[in-house]
């Protein structure tokens, strides 16, 4: 809590006053993320936007959560356990679990709505996406000489959208 605090600029006594611990703290950090992500994405499919860039602007967001912080995707999604109390880990495996089926229910309207979707299971779809993402994620941080931000996402759309829709143009 110390080094939090120094990075945050604050007195340690107002992160305990705040979260009673470092567990608390991380849990409050990984679901702002999954909050924002979700209102972000939730913002664009509501916008006049065309489908391909709505899909672009989804993946985006995905890798800008993802590439923020190194720790925070690895731990997320690879269930790292140390040093967090169970009842923590249970409400990020809830937090993963919710943000899962926010991306099966999109994935299901745009099988619905615009005959778009490739008929697969949404669940599976969202899985595989998020996983996809994540797994070029941990890649292109290993390998960013090699790789632009933009190859990427370029990459990352041509796979997701190949994959999953059935025409965008």
């Amino acid at each position: 809590m110390d080094e939090i605090a120094a990075r945050a600029q604050v007195a340690k006594g107002t992160l305990y006053y705040n979260f009673p611990g470092k567990s608390q703290l991380f849990k409050t950090v990984v679901k702002q993320g999954f909050e924002d992500i979700m209102q972000r994405t939730e913002a664009d499919l509501n916008s006049s936007l065309p489908m391909k860039e709505k899909i672009e602007h989804l993946i985006r967001h995905h890798l800008d959560l993802f590439l923020e912080s190194r720790h925070f995707s690895h731990i997320v999604f690879n269930e790292i356990s140390n040093g967090i109390e169970q009842d923590v880990l249970d409400d990020l495996k809830e937090l993963k679990r919710t943000y899962l089926g926010f991306l099966a229910r999109i994935i299901e309207e745009g099988k619905c709505e615009e005959n778009l979707v490739r008929d697969v299971d949404p669940h599976l779809a969202a899985a595989s996406i998020i996983g996809t993402l994540e797994s070029m994620c941990n890649y292109y941080l290993n390998h960013q000489e090699t790789y632009s931000r933009g190859d990427l996402e370029q990459f990352a759309f041509t796979m997701i959208a190949q994959g999953l829709f059935i025409s965008l143009e």
